[in-house]
């Protein structure tokens, strides 16, 4: 499974939702992420559904790629299912449109992580966070941090799968939840360890929070439009 997880891997495509300025994306995101918990009439959760689905096949997403994506997730997706029939069955459409509202956060992370490069999204968040500078936070920092967390995400997965595959080749079994602390722990160690490596790297280098990015960001006509669409989007929601 992790040998195809490609989440939050840039994806070379010349679409539409590429060429936006990734500050746009990131700040469409997160609008998006906020309106989804108002939504809850069953209209509106089509319309939403459907905007995403138009998202993915102007972004040339594959579909294929996108759920083996999902996969990782699909266990706490039936987990909730499971607690609603278990414990408030009454309650079960809440369930599915919570699972629902989670599916669809993935997914329009998924979408911005692989239509924009790790290096657009730090200038992006760097000058977005600018007016931070006032208050004596380094919008540097804080877009490098994000940076790491995402390129983490891979390496933190393949590492559990290895860790994994070492244990159970010692014949571990992990029925057992003192095999599964042990598994955690393990884990935890190695991603303490590659932090630790990445800060002596970036002081060998003589990194510097105090240069700013001068890479200048500007808007094209395919950002006007999806300003305009993605106000239309949220008038029709709220």
């Amino acid at each position: 499974m992790i040998r195809r997880l490609s989440f939050g891997q840039y994806a070379q495509k010349n679409s539409l939702i590429h060429s936006i300025d990734p500050r746009l994306k990131i700040l469409y995101v997160l609008m998006l992420s906020i309106l989804i918990f108002f939504v809850d009439e069953t209209d509106k959760i089509l319309i939403f559904s459907l905007f995403v689905i138009v998202t993915i096949f102007l972004a040339g997403l594959s579909i294929k790629n996108l759920i083996k994506n999902l996969r990782p997730f699909f266990f706490i997706f039936i987990f909730i299912l499971l607690m609603y029939l278990l414990f408030s069955r009454n309650q079960l459409e809440q369930g599915l449109v919570a699972i629902w509202r989670f599916l669809m956060l993935i997914i329009l992370s998924l979408i911005l992580t692989f239509t924009t490069t790790i290096a657009s999204m730090i200038i992006a968040i760097e000058k977005l966070l600018k007016p931070l500078s006032i208050v004596g936070i380094k919008p540097r920092n804080a877009a490098l941090m994000v940076s790491i967390t995402i390129r983490f995400v891979p390496v933190m997965f393949i590492n559990l799968e290895r860790l994994k595959e070492a244990m159970l080749a010692r014949l571990a079994n992990f029925r057992k939840l003192s095999r599964i602390k042990l598994l955690v722990l393990a884990l935890l160690e190695r991603m303490f360890k590659s932090a630790s490596n990445v800060s002596d790297a970036m002081q060998s280098r003589l990194y510097n929070e105090d240069i700013a990015d001068k890479k200048m960001l500007e808007f094209n006509k395919h950002d006007y439009l999806s300003m305009i669409f993605i106000l239309i989007f949220i008038f029709i929601i709220y």
